[in-house]
């Protein structure tokens, strides 16, 4: 932690220091969150939703905060700096080492989050560095994530329309097999964006070669088209994904060659009346046929993989919240893997009310259910959901936010080895939430 606070006092010392002709611009951003929560059925791992026989399923209650800071340093009109550091990212309280901060592991403290440089070329803008990835469009299957890349925006595409090139090094073995190819995964996306004051579009392609394992070929594709629609009172947000691609096995494997096939979208209608602003939002993600497995080589079609529907999409407090382990594996994990495997069918409600220039009011109501279920005669439904919340500006910079999520639990839930007997139970989660920015 010294070597970071040190770190960024020497920049700004340099800043400060610097003759006219090196002149420097250091400015710094960032947040603190502190955050609260109680789920009335847990194990350690999000919401447990499945009632044992004879037992009570324990509550849990926690607190967990996230200091980051975003330090920023102009070299030049055309060059600059920028990193995001964190000193503590989700860290639960009473569950860091001594009971101070450290590097980054299981208590998930400081490390740095993002380094990366732009440059202003002749030929448009180039960035290098760990940077921001998987963030695109809608919030839908958008996550925190991030990777060593090398992008580029062409200077020559005018507006409306732009553009963006970039690689990235998502893993890199330094040693090859022998009488074998590389084992690295790189990930190679190109982006055409068309943009107006009530337009903002674009259309995605990625190709991800993944060859870390010696003995197979991963290369999965991407494309993603999304539009943000704004007509005077009225909003349409949506987007639309679909994976291709195959993953050939060696012949001495014994393995079969799959495919990849799987869809996923978002569609969200809505208005802004005065104070009030009502949405009504539909999303979907394919799931796995129980037939199609990899045994007899068949189609790979959970467009979810194993992650849920992105740790920055969050339309409700349970089913896409991230303190539950659901469809947001962002904290906890418990019903993830299961959940994106069988993919989802969602349908949301919702409505936001500016009761004043500083209280928000919030309200949802939503139904979802499993595209496909993984055993015979299990039910596909996941449940209806009902969410209250408010937030509150005690500052201009400081915010409090309370939020009350409740699950009508539905059948999807039994244990998988107990369809007949075991039982569900109805779950709420609490959480508050201090977010102090600067």
């Amino acid at each position: 932690m010294k070597k970071i606070l040190t770190s960024v006092a020497a920049l700004g010392l340099l800043a400060g220091l610097a003759p006219p002709s090196l002149a420097v611009e250091f400015t710094i951003s960032g947040k603190y969150l502190l955050e609260g929560a109680y789920l009335s059925g847990a194990r350690g791992n999000g919401l447990d939703l499945t009632k044992a026989a004879g037992e009570n399923t324990p509550s849990d209650a926690y607190f967990l905060h996230t200091f980051e800071i975003k330090p920023v340093m102009k070299v030049k009109d055309n060059i600059s700096m920028f990193s995001t550091i964190r000193l503590a990212d989700d860290t639960f309280w009473g569950n860091q080492t001594g009971g101070d901060t450290n590097d980054q592991g299981t208590n998930n403290d400081f490390y740095v989050h993002l380094l990366y440089m732009d440059y202003d070329s002749p030929v448009g803008k180039v960035r290098l560095g760990r940077g921001p990835v998987n963030q695109y469009g809608t919030n839908f299957m958008d996550f925190d994530s991030r990777a060593d890349q090398v992008t580029w925006w062409p200077g020559f595409v005018e507006k409306p329309w732009s553009a963006l090139l970039y690689t990235l090094k998502n893993t890199d073995n330094s040693q090859v097999t022998p009488n074998a190819s590389d084992t690295d995964f790189n990930v190679y996306v190109a982006r055409l964006y068309y943009t107006t004051d009530s337009l903002d579009s674009g259309i995605h392609y990625g190709y991800y070669n993944n060859m870390t394992t010696s003995t197979k070929a991963d290369r999965k594709q991407a494309v993603i088209a999304y539009g943000k629609y704004k007509l005077e009172n009225y909003f349409v947000n949506g987007e639309l994904t679909h994976f291709f691609g195959s993953v050939k096995q060696d012949v001495e494997t014994g393995l079969k060659n799959r495919d990849y096939d799987s869809w996923a979208g978002m569609l969200q209608v809505g208005g802004r009346f005065d104070a009030l602003t009502p949405s009504l939002m539909y999303f979907y993600a394919s799931g796995q046929d129980r037939n199609a497995n990899a045994a007899n080589g068949g189609d790979i079609e959970n467009a979810l993989g194993g992650n849920g529907t992105g740790d920055r999409f969050e339309p409700l407090y349970i089913l896409t919240g991230r303190h539950t382990g659901m469809l947001n594996n962002d904290i906890f994990s418990g019903q993830t893997t299961a959940m994106s495997r069988d993919g989802v069918h969602a349908l949301v409600l919702a409505a936001d009310y500016a009761a004043s220039n500083r209280l928000t009011l919030h309200g949802a109501v939503a139904w979802a259910k499993a595209d496909k279920v993984n055993i015979a005669n299990k039910d596909d439904e996941y449940g209806r959901e009902y969410n209250l919340g408010a937030a509150y500006k005690l500052l201009d910079n400081l915010s409090y936010e309370a939020h009350f999520g409740y699950l009508d639990t539905g059948d999807y839930f039994k244990s998988e080895t107990n369809l007949n007997d075991s039982q569900t139970e109805n779950v709420y989660i609490l959480t508050h939430s201090l977010t102090m920015t600067f």
